[in-house]
């Protein structure tokens, strides 16, 4: 589905190394991050971006990138090759707009998508002194970012006069003339040059940090956002270089939650909460993978999007225990039962639309107070605090439900 708003069909239009002194199997679009080619990652997002069909235009062909176009094929991309300028304009329609990428530029889904959205010609550009190693030199005031999009019409006439000139410099020379709008990308310093536009193995360390820290995972509560979140960002940079994969790391997440109900089940909640709290962190560096390298697969991300049931799963076992044991723990088998049910309407609310507070604990904010709770004998107060969190929640949801 098409990102932006724009009704002009979209093209994609991915420019490999041109380089002739350049041997192909140095391709930057070979490189490996998380399980796949930065030649997949491109495609891939132009297809999130809306593009109807991508073409690469490459040269002589290392046996790296075939096998990357047949693993695109084989999922469905549509996505062909150009073995020149010429072949890849007769593949454009002239009324469509082309996303273009200059060989490996990394540009977040958000900013593309406001490109995407215009209807006039865009680039994106960064100050001229910066990366002149990495990207072509527009003015005395701009360099270019390596992506824009550019109508189709104007690719078939660039084509057309090209001559013995480079073709990637001559086309964002003519967009430039033509008055394209100039957006400045947004890095921090220059040193984010090297991250955005990997051209070595070694470049590719900064391009997963870039990833992760900009990976728009969304969090379960503020313990996760301000506690694990910053942690695992950092963790995934490492891991992504590492030959652990999203759908490994889905594995583990789903074990821990499996083994999290079985310790309940056989009422042990303290390494039950712990588990849980492990299994939380598995389930959120699964998401960074996935947006670093090959996503896991759905019926995994189906299952993972319900390890919010599993805290209630263990408060009902506990209650469950409580209830059939001796006397003395009543009061904590109905607290854990209360909490457990106003929990699951929490979570009804929340997938019907309803907007949950940023205060919250979370999940695992709520796991974890049970645990220190529980681990200091002191079960009465954590199921106690936890429950009025609850209730404070459900009054929110409420409140906003009038208002609204």
């Amino acid at each position: 589905m098409q990102s932006g708003k724009s009704s002009v069909p979209l093209a994609a239009l991915i420019l490999a190394q041109g380089d002739a002194d350049v041997a192909p199997s140095s391709q930057p679009l070979l490189l490996t991050l998380g399980g796949q080619t930065l030649l997949e990652r491109l495609a891939y997002q132009a297809a999130r971006m809306g593009a109807g069909h991508i073409i690469l235009c490459a040269g002589a062909l290392p046996g790296g990138m075939v096998a990357a176009l047949d693993r695109l094929k084989a999922r469905g991309l549509d996505i062909v090759l150009a073995r020149s300028p010429r072949e890849a304009a007769d593949r454009l329609h002239p009324d469509e707009a082309v996303l273009v990428y200059a060989n490996v530029v990394f540009v977040q889904d958000d900013a593309l998508a406001q490109m995407v959205a215009s209807d006039a010609p865009s680039m994106l550009t960064l100050p001229e002194p910066w990366g002149r190693d990495r990207f072509e030199r527009i003015d005395a005031t701009d360099n270019w970012a390596g992506v824009a999009t550019l109508p189709a019409s104007l690719i078939r006439e660039t084509v057309a006069m090209l001559g013995e000139w480079d073709f990637a410099p001559t086309l964002i020379r003519r967009a430039v003339q033509q008055g394209v709008t100039r957006t400045p990308l947004a890095l921090r310093d220059e040193a984010e040059t090297d991250e955005i536009a990997p051209i070595v193995q070694d470049d590719l360390s900064g391009t997963a940090r870039a990833i992760a820290r900009h990976a728009g995972v969304v969090a379960d509560g503020i313990v996760e956002r301000m506690a694990l979140m910053p942690v695992l960002r950092r963790f995934a940079a490492w891991v992504s270089l590492k030959p652990v994969s999203s759908t490994m790391m889905a594995a583990l997440a789903l074990l821990l939650m499996a083994a999290t109900i079985g310790l309940a089940v056989v009422n042990q909640p303290i390494p039950a909460f712990a588990l849980l709290i492990l299994a939380s962190a598995s389930t959120l560096l699964t998401k960074l993978l996935g947006q670093t390298g090959v996503p896991e697969p759905k019926v995994m991300t189906r299952l993972l999007d319900r390890r919010s049931l599993v805290l209630p799963v263990i408060l009902m076992s506990t209650a469950a225990y409580g209830f059939s044991g001796w006397k003395g723990q009543w009061a904590v088998a109905l607290l854990a039962l209360w909490l457990a049910v106003q929990m699951l309407i929490t979570i009804h609310a929340a997938r019907r639309g309803a907007t949950l507070p940023q205060w919250r604990a979370g999940a695992t904010g709520e796991a974890l107070l049970l645990l220190i709770s529980y681990a200091a004998g002191w079960p009465m107060i954590g199921l106690v605090l936890v429950l009025f969190h609850a209730l404070a929640n459900q009054i929110w949801v409420q409140q906003k439900s009038l208002n609204a």
